[in-house]
């Protein structure tokens, strides 16, 4: 993946293929192992010297030090399919890998581009319409399943029933903007809990601040509260001691003024995501105001959205308006550290799950895996439609897509036959990371799917044969198989069609429309 475009090379017809393919099988390895309940994890590690260690698709390709123009594009399917289905990323990304390598035998035997990802299309379309007859409705019991499989094969997997209800109950509650999930390492993961209301990591910056606030008022500014740059960038000559007071004296002033404002306000509790002044810290405890400092980014929205008050970026302009409301404002003592407890918000849907480990590495883990497991309980709740897992639907769509094939006329027959060959990979895989053979679990998986109830069945990971995975209680969203095909036939049907690679100028900025030569 380091191979790079530049002006003094360009690529050309089937070395351009070459490359898109290549990339594909390079982005599939890199997650292929990490598929399934008994997948292996990566350990990502940057040039400082910290790491990573995952099994989560979507953060490997996002924290993957990849910089090739091809495998931006096909990480284009990670995070669509991130965004979309929450889980997924990497059968995504193994389906893009398979279909290129199906592709490339195509290519061999003489079959136009064009006409590979023509048939490469009508095989997607065709698979989201068999989709619609598969799949069971989703109630409460199915929804936990949903839960459970979704954190099968990570960390989580130990307590994946306590965090499974947590999940069904905070997603049956809430929408999925609503809720927040923060982290605590230091702790069991039966410590995990919901609570109604907000949770923020943080504590105030004065110990003469309260602890508590009743009927807080809440400004959230995302700037430093501090004398602007420009003044502090200023060269002063000063002739004696009292000049050095008076300048000093008026910096002051001016700190105080701006604590002044804020306080006029009404305000008397504050986040702000940048620094705040140890003057106008100073200032605001003597006026009984709650301030934390470096608040997140996602915590600042998580605040907007819970106690409806407005995020400014320029201290000049803010006013009572712009102020958020609670019941009550409290520190709580979780682990080594305080955090903040936010209750009696007007979004009265605002939800916080606290999720607790032993340490850093693993409560980042299975925030990642519950942070996904919420994701597919929403959908699936939202859907209300739910697949058997065990890569049942994958083999059921390329036993009824082979079928179908021998319906479609020209060379794109050819193109719906390797299709349908690619889905085959996902339960493939799955057979190989737990360490069975991948083609006697395939035979016996052809075998139950012949049957008319063949599209319950995948792949048994404990011992290579064809269960019923609705039975087996190993269930997700129809969602998830559905998005994950069609941005792999998309990316796949796009990137076989490439007939030149070239390097371009910079590419026009936001606004700029215009085409110039």
């Amino acid at each position: 993946m380091s191979e790079q475009v530049n002006n003094s090379k360009s690529q050309t017809g089937a070395t351009a293929r070459e490359v898109c393919i290549h990339i594909a099988r390079e982005l599939s390895t890199l997650v292929k192992h990490t598929l399934g309940p008994n997948g292996l994890d990566n350990m990502l590690v940057d040039t400082a010297g910290d790491s990573v260690i995952t099994n989560d698709g979507a953060t490997i390709i996002k924290q993957s030090a990849i910089d090739h123009a091809v495998a931006k594009v096909i990480m284009q399917v990670a995070k669509t399919q991130e965004e979309q289905c929450y889980d997924g990323t990497t059968s995504s990304l193994i389906l893009t890998g398979e279909m290129m390598e199906q592709a490339a035998g195509l290519l061999k035997n003489k079959i136009h581009p064009t006409k590979i990802a023509l048939g490469f299309q009508i095989a997607a379309l065709k698979a989201e319409e068999m989709l619609l007859d598969m799949g069971t409705e989703a109630d409460e019991e199915m929804l936990n399943l949903v839960a459970q499989t979704a954190m099968t094969g990570k960390s989580a997997e130990a307590d994946k029933e306590h965090l499974a209800d947590i999940c069904v109950e905070v997603a049956m509650a809430a929408d999925i903007e609503d809720i927040n999930i923060v982290q605590r390492p230091n702790g069991k993961v039966m410590e995990s809990t919901a609570i109604a209301g907000l949770l923020i990591d943080g504590e105030k910056l004065d110990h003469v601040m309260p602890d508590a606030v009743e009927n807080p008022k809440i400004g959230l500014i995302a700037a430093d509260i501090d004398i602007p740059d420009y003044a502090q960038q200023l060269n002063v000559q000063l002739n004696d001691n009292s000049g050095v007071k008076d300048f000093i004296d008026s910096r002051n002033a001016q700190l105080v003024e701006i604590g002044e404002r804020l306080v006029a306000t009404g305000l008397n509790v504050l986040f702000c995501s940048r620094e705040l002044h140890p003057a106008i810290i100073e200032h605001l405890a003597s006026n009984n105001v709650y301030a934390v400092r470096r608040v997140r980014r996602s915590d600042m929205e998580a605040l907007a959205n819970a106690t409806e008050g407005r995020i400014v970026m320029n201290i000049d302009t803010f006013s009572s308006k712009d102020l958020g409301s609670a019941g009550l404002l409290e520190e709580v003592n979780i682990g080594e550290r305080p955090m903040i407890k936010i209750t009696g918000t007007p979004n009265e849907s605002t939800v916080s799950v606290l999720v607790r480990a032993p340490t850093h590495h693993v409560v980042e883990e299975i925030k990642r895996a519950f942070d996904d497991a919420i994701g597919v309980v929403s959908i699936a709740n939202e859907d209300q439609s739910v697949v058997p897992g065990g890569g049942a639907p994958y083999m059921q769509l390329s036993t009824k897509l082979k079928e179908y094939a021998a319906t479609v006329g020209g060379r794109e027959q050819m193109a719906v036959e390797a299709f349908a060959n690619a889905l085959e990979v996902i339960p493939k895989t799955l057979a190989a990371n737990s360490g069975l053979d991948p083609i006697d679990a395939m035979i016996a998986l052809r075998k139950a799917h012949s049957a008319e109830d063949g599209w319950k069945y995948g792949v048994n990971v404990n011992d290579g044969t064809a269960s019923n995975m609705l039975a087996e209680k190993v269930v997700e969203p129809k969602r998830v198989v559905a998005q994950a095909i069609r941005s792999a036939a998309d990316i796949s049907a796009q990137l076989i069609r490439i007939e030149l690679i070239t390097t371009a100028k910079a590419l026009s900025e936001i606004g700029d429309d215009d085409f110039q030569f």
